[in-house]
């Protein structure tokens, strides 16, 4: 991993927008002066509420949108309220003030070279649906992969609908339990459908670790470049608290030096997942100890 820092600032901003988007998620839209820098796909900010609020410590989320209106940029989240944090956040009324930290973390490197595999599990949606958006802005085409519970957890799918017809990219969907799409998991989907993927092949993935783990694993087996988009428990998202350590692979750890790694990444033995993240190649973790 390049050994590099991203610039970040903290600024005041509104909610534009904040609805209702189906099987318990919302979608956030924030309003942000313009001289915010615009976060990358795969890129995470810090939300933080201000007081008086429940919570202390800003909320990690995942940038699924970024659009610039006059002088205003424009960041958008799907989400789901799942703890105190999210849920206070749920609560926030259009014309609320917030704090936004970022951008944050290392992003998928679309740039690279091969067709663009983009898989989602859930609302692991969220950041693909963004590189969706700024593949077709550069006009080239994806496979989307879309995976979750029942059509009802398929959050985003209109979305992903959308962006992928502006490109010429094919939209993939699987379930566990077949109503809709592919009735399995994304490693099934990806399995039927490796025979027809161009080579070389790019996968950027995001979703709950334990699928990232079987798309990790499934990537390296067919000798595919793969880029995950991790989640971790994070406080700072700076890596100053050193809160969010994942364990290093074998091939990492003899890699790492202490002479060239920015203070804020991790050690020898883990690595931060706030500054070398969240998107990690499949080969820069151990699998193993990963849950």
């Amino acid at each position: 991993m390049t050994a590099m820092l991203e610039r970040w600032t903290q600024l005041p901003g509104r909610v534009l927008r904040h609805e209702d988007q189906g099987a318990g998620h919302r979608w956030l839209e924030i309003h942000l002066p313009a001289e915010f820098p615009a976060p990358a796909p795969g890129q995470f900010v810090q939300i933080l509420l201000v007081n008086p609020s429940p919570v202390l410590l800003p909320r990690p989320m995942s940038v699924a949108a970024v659009s610039r209106r006059g002088r205003l940029l424009s960041l958008g989240f799907l989400y789901a309220p799942v703890g105190s944090g999210t849920r206070a956040l749920a609560e926030l009324a259009p014309g609320a003030a917030l704090e936004v930290l970022g951008p944050l973390g290392h992003g998928y490197p679309l740039d690279h070279p091969g067709t663009p595999v983009l898989v989602a599990g859930g609302r692991g949606v969220a950041p693909l649906l963004f590189a969706a958006d700024r593949l077709a802005q550069s006009g080239r085409r994806c496979e989307f992969v879309f995976g979750a519970r029942s059509v009802d957890h398929l959050v985003g799918l209109a979305g992903a609908e959308t962006r992928l017809a502006s490109s010429g990219g094919r939209l993939h969907l699987c379930t566990d339990d077949g109503t809709r799409g592919l009735r399995g998991n994304v490693v099934d989907l990806l399995n039927r459908l490796l025979p027809e993927l161009e080579r070389p092949s790019v996968v950027h993935a995001c979703g709950p670790h334990g699928m990232l783990k079987a798309v990790a694993r499934w990537g390296m087996s067919h000798g595919l470049e793969t880029h995950l988009a991790m989640e971790s428990v994070m406080a700072c998202g700076t890596g100053v608290c050193r809160g969010c350590p994942l364990p290093r692979s074998q091939a990492s750890r003899t890699a790492w030096n202490p002479d060239t790694t920015p203070s804020l990444y991790g050690n020898r033995e883990f690595a931060m997942c706030c500054t070398e993240g969240p998107v990690f190649e499949a080969h820069d973790l151990d699998w193993e100890e990963i849950e």
